[in-house]
This record gives C-alpha cells, sequence and structure tokens, in this order.
C-alpha cells in the first residue's frame, strides 16, 4: 500500500499538500518490526506475517530481544488490573549503545499515561490553548477531560543504527496508543536537543532552549549542519490506514527564508515549503529527503478485517482501551507503529562533517496529541517528558589482574554501568595482549605493564574517556630446603621453610605452602615432613607459594654411606618441630664390648642410642632417658673388625654420630 505524508501545516481549511513522503505498510527496519505488534520474532501485519527473526518492544515468550525493561512488570499488572489509574515509565532493557546482533542501540523509552476517562484522573493533559509552534515554557497543563482518541495510554521510542559503527543507517521507531479507536487520531512525537520537563505540582514546562523555549537548527553557507536542534515527527491516522508522517525542525525565520526559496541550499535534506510559528522569530520547518520521497521507513496500525478477533499484544502490564478497560491486548486499530530511517531523510549526525559522528541529538523525548491534522492544531493530552538519547557517559569500572607463576595470563575488565563502550588498546612499559572479546570490555594480557585504553559509545566515535591500567606480576619464590634423618629403620625426611618463605612483598607475605615430595620406588607425599623406608635414593621436594603458585625445589640423596656422611659433615638435620637447643655429646669410653657416650642435655628427655653397619642396617638399639645436665649412656656392641657408624638421637633429632672402626 503506498502512502503520502503530507506536510501538516493545515489550515482550517485545508490547503492543497505542500511535500510528500511515503511509507511502506510496515516492515522489518534494522530487524526491528514495525509491525503494530509488540512482541519479538513475530510480525502480526505488514508484508512479513508469521515468525520472523526480529527484535520489538517486549519478548513475551523470552525467546527474542525485547528494547523496554521489563523488570517490575508483575507488580504494574497487579495494580492496573486492580483499577488502578498510574502513570510510570521505562528505560531501555539494555545499556545505551549496546550491541545486541550486530545492531547498535542507543536508547529506548517508554511512557504509561494516566487515562482521562477513569474518573477524570489525568493531570498531564494541556489546560490551556497550547500549540505546536509556541514557546514550550508557556505551556499549562493539569487536570482536564480529553476525547477517547486523544488519550495517550501507551507511548514507545528505539533509536538504534542499522549496524554497529556510527555511519550505519540511523533509524527511529515510536508507537503509541490512545484509549479509544474510532476515529481519526493525531499525535505528535517532539524530541527536545536540549533538556525539557514538565512540573507536576505548577503545571509548568521549561525548557533549556534559548530560541523561541526550542533549540534552533544552525547550517553555513554551504548547507552544512553547524548546529542540531529540536526535531519532530507529526503523525496523523485514519482507521484502515498507513500513519502519515511529517518531520520539522526547529529553525528562525531568517534561516527558513535563506534556505528555502533562497540563494542557500541544505546539504542532506530540503525544506518543503510547510513553516508554522506562534513563537516569532522562530518555527517548525517541514523537510524532505534529497534522495527522494520514497523508503523513509514503514507505518502500520494493528487493523482487522474483523476486529473482535484482533489478539494484538500489548504490554506485560497490559493496556487500557475505552471497550473492556484494563486489557492484556491491544484492541483493533489501537496501536500505531512508525519507523522511520533518518538517515535517508538527512537527519544523522554522522552525515555532518562538521559536527561529532557520535553526538546525542536530543535529551529528552515528548509525546502529544492534537484535536486535528492541522499542525497547528490545539494540544490535548500528554506523557510527561521521557528523558531520551542523552550523552552517553563512559562510566566503566575495572577489575585488574595480576600475573603469576600459576596465573599466566591475566584479565583484565571493563564492567560497563550505563553504556556499553568500544574500546581500544595499547600496551606500554613492557605489556603484551594475547586476546580480546567482541568490543574489547574484556582483555587478556601475558606480560606486566601499562596497558592505555581509549573508550567511546562506538566505532567510529572518538575516545571520551581514556585510563592507563597497570598489571602487575608476582612471582616472589618460597624458600625450600631439604633434609633427611635415620631413625629405626626408618627415613624422616624433613621440608621447610615456612618461616623464611614469608618474607615481604608488594602482594604481601606467605598465604601458605604446600610440600611435594617425590622419590624412589614411586614415593609421594603432600606433608612437610613425611616418613618412608629406608629406600635409598634421591628424594625431591617442590615447595609452592599459595599466593601465587610459586615453586622452589630442594633435593637431598641418601644412602648407606652418604647418610653417615651427611650427618658427619653437615649441621644436624632440623626435626619436624625446629629448634635452637644444644646438646653436648663426647665418648666417654670404649671397649670391644662396649660405648658410652657423656650426654650434656639443656632438659629432661628421651634419647636413642643407634648401632649401624656403614651400609645403614641397624644392629642394635638402646632406649635411655635423660635428665637436665650430664648423663652417661652404654650401649654394648654386636659386631667387631668392621667400620660402623653410631648415632645418638634425642627427640627423635640426630644430635651426634660418629663412624667408628671397630677391632
Amino acid at each position: 500500500m503506498k502512502l503520502y505524508a503530507i506536510s501538516l501545516l493545515l489550515l482550517v481549511s485545508l490547503l492543497p499538500l505542500a511535500g510528500m513522503a511515503q511509507l511502506n505498510n510496515g516492515g522489518l527496519n534494522a530487524m526491528f518490526g514495525i509491525d503494530a505488534d509488540t512482541r519479538s520474532n513475530y510480525m502480526k501485519f505488514g508484508p512479513f506475517p508469521g515468525a520472523v527473526l526480529s527484535d520489538d518492544w517486549f519478548s513475551p515468550s523470552g525467546s527474542g530481544n525485547n528494547v523496554i525493561d521489563t523488570s517490575s512488570a508483575s507488580t504494574y499488572l497487579s495494580l492496573l488490573q486492580s483499577g488502578a489509574n498510574l502513570t510510570f515509565s521505562k528505560r531501555m532493557s539494555q545499556l545505551l549503545y549496546a550491541k545486541v546482533n550486530g545492531k547498535l542501540w542507543l536508547d529506548a523509552a517508554y511512557g504509561r499515561d494516566y487515562v482521562a476517562a477513569q474518573s477524570l484522573k489525568d493531570t498531564t493533559t494541556f489546560t490551556i490553548a497550547a500549540k505546536n509552534g509556541d514557546d514550550p515554557n508557556v505551556w499549562l497543563g493539569g487536570l482536564a477531560s480529553t476525547p477517547t482518541k486523544n488519550d495517550l495510554v501507551d507511548v514507545y521510542a528505539h533509536m538504534r543504527r542499522d549496524g554497529l559503527t556510527v555511519y550505519d543507517s540511523l533509524w527511529f521507531m515510536t508507537g503509541i496508543t490512545a484509549y479509544g479507536n474510532a476515529a481519526n487520531s493525531y499525535y505528535d512525537v517532539e524530541l527536545y536537543k536540549n533538556s525539557f520537563g514538565f512540573n507536576p505540582a505548577s503545571g509548568t514546562f521549561s525548557s533549556a532552549g534559548t530560541s523561541g523555549g526550542h533549540t534552533e537548527w544552525l547550517f553555513d553557507a554551504a548547507g552544512n549542519v553547524i548546529q542540531t536542534g529540536d526535531l519532530i515527527v507529526a503523525v496523523s491516522f485514519s482507521p484502515g490506514s498507513v500513519p502519515v508522517i511529517d518531520v520539522r525542525l526547529w529553525v528562525s525565520q531568517t534561516t527558513y527564508n535563506n534556505y528555502y526559496g533562497g540563494a542557500l541550499t541544505p546539504k542532506y535534506f530540503n525544506f518543503n515549503g510547510s513553516y508554522s510559528s506562534t513563537s516569532g522569530s522562530y518555527g517548525y520547518a517541514s523537510i524532505v529527503s534529497k534522495t527522494g520521497t520514497t523508503a523513509f521507513g514503514s507505518g502500520v496500525a494493528n487493523y482487522s478485517g474483523t476486529p473482535a478477533q484482533d489478539t494484538t499484544y500489548a504490554t506485560p502490564w497490559g493496556t487500557a482501551n475505552n471497550s473492556s478497560g484494563w486489557t492484556p491486548q491491544y484492541q483493533s486499530e489501537q496501536f500505531i507503529e512508525v519507523g522511520l530511517n533518518m538517515t535517508r531523510i538527512g537527519v544523522d549526525p554522522a552525515l555532518y562533517s562538521t559536527l561529532n559522528p557520535c553526538q546525542s541529538m536530543f535529551s529528552n523525548i515528548f509525546f502529544k496529541s492534537r484535536s486535528s491534522s492541522s499542525f497547528t492544531a490545539n494540544l490535548q493530552d500528554f506523557v510527561a517528558p521521557l528523558t531520551f538519547l542523552r550523552p552517553p557517559v563512559m562510566d566503566f569500572g575495572v577489575t585488574t589482574d595480576t600475573l603469576r607463576c600459576n596465573h599466566s595470563t591475566a584479565t583484565v575488565t571493563l564492567t560497563n554501568n550505563t553504556t556499553a563502550g568500544y574500546y581500544t588498546w595499547k600496551p606500554i612499559s613492557g605489556g603484551n595482549i594475547s586476546g580480546a572479546n567482541g568490543d574489547s570490555s574484556r582483555l587478556n594480557v601475558n606480560q606486566a605493564g601499562k596497558y592505555i585504553v581509549s573508550a567511546s559509545p562506538a566505532q567510529g566515535c572518538p575516545a571520551t574517556k581514556v585510563d592507563t591500567i597497570v598489571v602487575p606480576v608476582d612471582t616472589a619464590r618460597p624458600v625450600a630446603s631439604a633434609t633427611a634423618g635415620l631413625i629405626s629403620n626408618t627415613l624422616y625426611l624433613y621440608g621447610g621453610n615456612a618461616a623464611a618463605s614469608n618474607y615481604p612483598t608488594a602482594f604481601g607475605g606467605s598465604q601458605g605452602l604446600t610440600w611435594n615430595w617425590s622419590g624412589p620406588g614411586g614415593f609421594a607425599s603432600g606433608t612437610q615432613n613425611s616418613t618412608n623406608d629406608t629406600v635409598w635414593g634421591t628424594y625431591d621436594l617442590t615447595v609452592t607459594e599459595k599466593r601465587n603458585g610459586c615453586t622452589a625445589m630442594a633435593s637431598t640423596t641418601v644412602s648407606a654411606a652418604l647418610f653417615t656422611i651427611l650427618q658427619l659433615q653437615q649441621p644436624t638435620p632440623p626435626a619436624p618441630a625446629e629448634s635452637s637447643e644444644k646438646f653436648g655429646v663426647s665418648i666417654g669410653g670404649y671397649s670391644p664390648q662396649s660405648l658410652s657416650l657423656v650426654v650434656t642435655t639443656p632438659k629432661a628427655c628421651r634419647a636413642l642410642l643407634g648401632e649401624y653397619t656403614i651400609l645403614g642396617q641397624p644392629l642394635n638399639r638402646q632406649e635411655a632417658s635423660f635428665s637436665r645436665g650430664g648423663n652417661t649412656v652404654t650401649i654394648p656392641i654386636r659386631q667387631t673388625g668392621t667400620l660402623q657408624v653410631f648415632a645418638l638421637f634425642i627427640d627423635d633429632r640426630l644430635v651426634w654420630s660418629q663412624k667408628i672402626l671397630l677391632k
């Protein structure tokens, strides 16, 4: 079906059309369904009915991408079902500038308005003869009645790029529902560049625009846009027909005169002869694309040949109409939806070489209804201004990581708070990048150093925040030592040193050690001090610092001969409980039948005097108890004529050994 968007500057007498613009009868625009239905992955009206991969306002089945946040839906549902007349707004379900299925979601907003028909409790209606083209600071709003066809209930807005860069086509999706659907309806979607608000207590509006209460569009002599301003999309709808749109920009009378019919021409669109102003030197001028009057986008309403069978899904909290009050569905012809290719129309900051292609063109969006198709007809109902497309803020948080012996790849994670950014990284001071996710908000590095991150809202945007992130490395190693002792034909392995490993570092002291022994015959142990049968060979100890996984190694080799030499030539190995106690040992007497030792001890203790072959085989053991001071102990000699080893253990710690050639 062909649709011609008439210039809505119509006098009460309805002058001939001043310009035309054509919309398709519904469509799939930038993967968003303009189908007069709010369900994702489904198209109800238009050229592609049925199951279609598509985004939409809501995802009732949970299988698609819903543009509008649905948190607290059950609360709103309960209130509205019980007859509550309330207003609330919802933001986009994703962060600003989110990248979803290859599309860049800039922002979205939903507003639920009071219903005037419900006990005249709509306090957001115009209470004076307000018109488009006025200075909005003179408008007044408050409690009033309004025709059901003008009584707004649900309003929607969404802007996205048909791709992931700021140079992909810019699409604006919008929709409204009114309480009644039996007649023609007319509404405006007005976008303010600077802050615009409504005070419900006083009923007054406030606009930060300084040009007749608005912000004007400015051009240079070549027709380039050098300042963007306020914009309005006026929509007219007749039941059974495709919506008719009129796109207008706020300009001064001088600008309009110079660029329409004058010596100058805008570069990316044309003024078409419709200019409306009630505020003096400024007004809204209608524009059309230089690329033609077709393919502006799509528009459709949920028109059904059998209205009673129209099952158009509304919202998760339902809606309202003048036939049934609260309902989970829109009645036929109640929901009007439009999708506009703003790039083709010529309203896209990425087109303007003199401006930042990533600037947010608007700050607030304002939905209002009109009494007729005339652009300057009296305004009726409105939804309190919604925040929409304010400048994105790169307010990400940073979680850093530390390279360690057991963590060779560190991860730096940027957590977006309000805006999903696009990041580029540069390593300095020895850093090296080994990988990243799609938008580089998560970076993998394998070398310590400094990394500079530049953040922007999207690819093609200049960086708006630069940060330096340091990735440190913790490779401080523990201290390992390994010694061995032989008691009663049992080999004792002593590992350390926990105290020496607990030294200060930039990452704190030791968080504990693990010990792993390995040795001959498949010996393995995970305790610091271990025992084994008398199996000679080399025992390896690996000490690991729990904080960073760094290791140190030590080994001890034990055999009959080497064990004897070890005991004779090295300091006494520490017992499991390290001690600084000193013992005095000397030979008190010797004969072929016995050996006597004189032992001085600092405390009472138990002792073991052993006789061994040079191969470490035990020949005799003599147990004794010592008192503090001097003690004498004698052990019988079992074998003569050979080189033997005598050893004294006190409290399981070797304190003396001696090789003696027995004759």
